[in-house]
């Protein structure tokens, strides 16, 4: 029966293409493409990271850079994030943790081994804590 219709006789919209144009699609930039349009450079990025972050009391300042310079775009990325959250909300990583320690204990009792402990955890774990301990308070 198909042999048999011309090809005009095909309907066009049966044969429309599956995925969208390309103009369509929304374009994702890549962590470099990220780091060259915000930052200039990697090596800026890695310029401005480097007072935010702490680095060994062994490690001279060039070693710290060096091992930075090594670190993926987007790790440094997610690194420069997370420490301009920290400074712009909580102002300092102790300021993060002397929040959870309030917001973990609400009757005013702090807990002085809970605060050592949570300044030995990742300023990552400490944010993530932070964010579920918000949303359970609004519930």
């Amino acid at each position: 029966w198909l042999l048999e219709k011309s090809r005009c006789d095909i309907n066009p919209d049966l044969f429309r293409p599956l995925r969208p144009s390309s103009k369509a699609r929304a374009v994702m930039s890549s962590p470099l493409h990220t780091v060259k349009t915000q930052f200039g450079s990697k090596e800026d990025l890695v310029k401005k990271l480097m007072p935010l972050l702490e680095r060994d009391e062994d490690e001279s300042q060039a070693d710290f850079y060096d091992r930075l310079m090594h670190v993926s775009n987007r790790k440094l990325l997610r690194l420069h994030e997370r420490e301009t959250t920290i400074r712009e909300r909580f102002e300092s990583r102790e300021g993060l943790v002397d929040q959870i320690v309030t917001m973990r204990s609400p009757e005013g009792k702090p807990d002085a081994n809970l605060r050592t402990k949570l300044l030995g955890l990742s300023t990552g774990r400490l944010l993530s804590m932070h964010w579920g301990l918000e949303r359970a308070a609004k519930r």
